[in-house]
């Protein structure tokens, strides 16, 4: 059986990456990345089915980007 790598400096070099992947990259749950998805208040994210949820690493950023506090 494979193990993921979710070594955090191995993630931030995909281009996509699955809702855990995501998670860990923003540093938040999946739970939270699903309530974001629920309201509409995350990130950019591909349905590639109705169990399967990606997110661009360009997107993930420029979301980041758009939530700075001044």
């Amino acid at each position: 059986m494979n193990k993921r790598n979710l070594d955090p400096k191995f993630i931030a070099r995909l281009d996509v990456m699955d809702a855990v992947e995501a998670a860990i990259y923003l540093r938040t749950s999946t739970s939270t990345l699903a309530k974001y998805r629920m309201y509409g208040d995350g990130p950019t994210f591909i349905r590639q089915s109705s169990r399967k949820t990606l997110y661009r690493k360009t997107d993930l950023d420029a979301w980041l980007a758009s939530n700075v506090a001044a």
